[in-house]
Formats: C-alpha cells, structure tokens, sequence
C-alpha cells in the first residue's frame, strides 16, 4: 500500500500565478521527501544499535521462543508509518485502545457516552500536623453502578485504567451532584477509607471531582457506535 497521491492545489480565487503554483507544490514535495528521510533514518539508527548476534540473555530464553525481535517490530512499525494516512492511523489506535478494555470498563464507556458526568472522591489520611497525607483510596465513583458493572468494587480500578488511556477525564466538584456525592459518601470502601484516614478528632481529607469521556473517549465512542469499518 502506498500514500495517496497528493491533492489538487486549491486556489478558489485564482489569484495564484505559475511560479506561486510550483513553489507550492515543491513544498508538499519536501515535505513528503523529508518524512521518508526521516524514517529512514530511524531504521538505519536501528540498524547500528543492533546487536551483531544475540546476547546471553536472550539465548537464554529471555523473549519466549517464536517471538518477533523487537528490532523487526520496530522496522515493521516505521515501514506502515510510510503507508499509513490519517484514517488508517486513527482506526488503528482505536483498536489498540478497545483490545485493552474488559467488559464493565466498556460499560462505563457507555454509561458516559450521553455526555453526563459522574462524581468521584480521593481520600487521604491525616498526618500529626493535620495535612492531608498518604492517599487511601483514588478515583471512588459512583460511575460503576450506573453502568451496571459486574464488578461495583473494582469501579477505581476501571476508572484509574480508563484515565491512563485518556479515554475518560477529570473535572471539578459539581454542586448539582450534591446528592450523589452523599450516596457515594455512604459507599463501603469510601466509608472504610474515611474510617482508616482518620487521626483523632480529625477526619480523612476528600477531594471531590467529576469524571467524565474525554474528547478523545467521545472519538473512540462514536467510531466504534457507527459501524466505521478499519
């Protein structure tokens, strides 16, 4: 597969002469040209840092037996960076991003894909001096039971993942969600956070956010909702 070739020269006006025309079209030729220097490149840097033969270690059954060398990975990477456009990048990317999900994180996906938000809590201990210490529990959202996930106590997890991926992002404390911060106050794993960030009269300190899809995540919804093929 080869990159399309490029586009006609838009000039709506007609206020281009010839020489404007060829200046323009020798540019997107540079930048074509200096894209395949680059890559290559980066394959000969590989060329040269690789080993002439293969170490000890890796005789020794360091990568598991019929593995690709990352070497040749790396040069098939490079070799479809050539040939891949925009739309075949993002397909791929995509599928890299869905091939690391489980079930309930797909839920959640959904359960946020109508643009709403959900609340979500941080809880740190105390410390002698009364500032907040050590966090005791990250990323407690109600997200999980509006999703309707199999696994409601591994909510953090998933939500903790889904941020790693961009695929959904954190806001500030929403006032509109008074309610919905005081059920997820009364959630078992807040309320033992709570309980173990305690020091003497002086309670755990919670931060309250909003979590919500990305952009990004909105993307990869929409893609993977609209029968798009890749």
């Amino acid at each position: 597969m080869t990159r399309p070739p490029l586009g006609p020269i838009l000039d709506p006006f007609g206020l281009w002469g010839p020489t404007t025309r060829a200046v323009v079209v020798t540019g997107r030729q540079v930048v074509g040209w200096t894209e395949r220097q680059l890559l290559g490149a980066l394959r000969s840097r590989l060329d040269v840092a690789a080993p002439s033969r293969p170490t000890r270690e890796l005789s020794s059954g360091v990568e598991s037996p019929g593995s690709e060398p990352l070497q040749s990975k790396m040069h098939g990477l490079l070799d479809r960076a050539l040939e891949q456009n925009s739309r075949t990048g993002r397909q791929e990317l995509f599928h890299k991003i869905i091939d690391q999900l489980v079930p309930d994180e797909a839920r959640i996906v959904g359960a946020l894909s109508d643009g709403s938000a959900s609340p979500m809590v941080h809880v740190y201990a105390r410390t002698i001096s009364g500032i907040g210490g050590e966090p005791i529990l990250e990323n407690a959202s109600l997200v999980g039971k509006m999703a309707n996930v199999s696994l409601p106590h591994m909510t953090p997890v998933y939500v903790s993942h889904l941020l790693s991926l961009g695929v959904v992002e954190t806001g500030p404390e929403d006032p509109r969600l008074k309610n919905d911060y005081q059920i997820l106050g009364a959630d078992a794993a807040v309320l033992r956070a709570l309980k173990a960030g305690k020091r003497g009269p002086m309670e755990a300190r919670v931060e309250k956010y909003t979590i919500r899809l990305s952009a990004f995540g909105r993307d990869l919804w929409a893609a993977a909702t609209s029968g798009e093929s890749g």
